[in-house]
């Protein structure tokens, strides 16, 4: 009991890049205060269940805590010789309210996430992860799409979302390592609810190669090409060589 990473993430399968998330865009990525039960390959939680809202017609992000019900969510796990493989699940339900109206409520959303890492040889490997669902957002992608927006007349539509990433991790020699990533997202916006201001996508390539002179010490270089487009056809792209330097303890 206490604050952890969400049930629903799969840490172990997250890219090594010079970026702490890395694959941002693609990854279930929450850390929130939970109760979860563990029993071999398989474990349960109840978590935080705040609501993020876009108002009707778009605008600033509404945070909303009003919900009755905690988000649950169910993950197992298998490990096999050639690598590993999680199935996660969350369900939750979706509420605002607002002092000057009703209660605001769309009901319970599901989201599924299903990742792997597969060995490859004696020391690569291929990390991939693919996540979708609606009511989600909050939990996919840094929040990159909302969990709902409201309509006309003061209810919850929840926004769909799908999300994933591949990596492939290369060892050169000891000590020396590269990863190559791609990572990407999709937002179902109704545009006549969020407005074109909504974002709609985005997605990112990475390069980099790490070295680790001593134990638990990494010095690399990475390259990173991103892009990002909203509803209304407008888009950015993003070129950056990201130097560093990490010590874990």
């Amino acid at each position: 009991m206490g604050q952890e990473w969400t049930n629903f993430q799969n840490t172990a399968v997250l890219p090594e890049s010079a970026d702490f998330v890395g694959a941002a865009e693609g990854t279930v990525f929450a850390r929130q205060v939970q109760v979860r039960y563990t029993r071999g390959p398989f474990s349960i939680a109840v978590e935080n269940p705040e609501t993020t809202v876009t108002p009707f017609g778009g605008g600033a992000r509404i945070i909303a805590d009003d919900n009755s019900l905690p988000d649950l969510t169910a993950r197992y796990a298998i490990s096999r010789p050639w690598g590993d493989l999680q199935f996660a699940g969350l369900l939750r339900q979706l509420k605002y309210e607002n002092p000057a109206s009703a209660a605001r409520r769309h009901g319970d959303r599901l989201g599924l996430s299903a990742s792997t890492k597969i060995k490859v040889g004696a020391r690569d490997d291929i990390r991939l992860m693919l996540t979708g669902g609606e009511g989600i957002g909050r939990y996919v992608g840094l929040n990159f799409s909302n969990d709902a927006v409201l309509d006309a007349s003061g209810q919850l539509d929840a926004i769909g979302v799908i999300a994933g990433f591949a990596a492939y991790r290369h060892v050169w020699t000891p000590g020396w390592r590269s990863s190559l990533i791609w990572s990407a997202q999709r937002v179902d916006n109704d545009v006549l609810l969020t407005g074109t201001g909504a974002n709609r996508s985005a997605q990112s390539l990475h390069a980099n190669l790490i070295w680790s002179p001593v134990t638990a010490f990494d010095v690399g270089a990475e390259l990173m090409f991103a892009d990002r487009k909203l509803e209304s056809g407008l888009d950015g792209d993003m070129t950056r060589l990201i130097l560093f330097a990490k010590y874990g303890f």
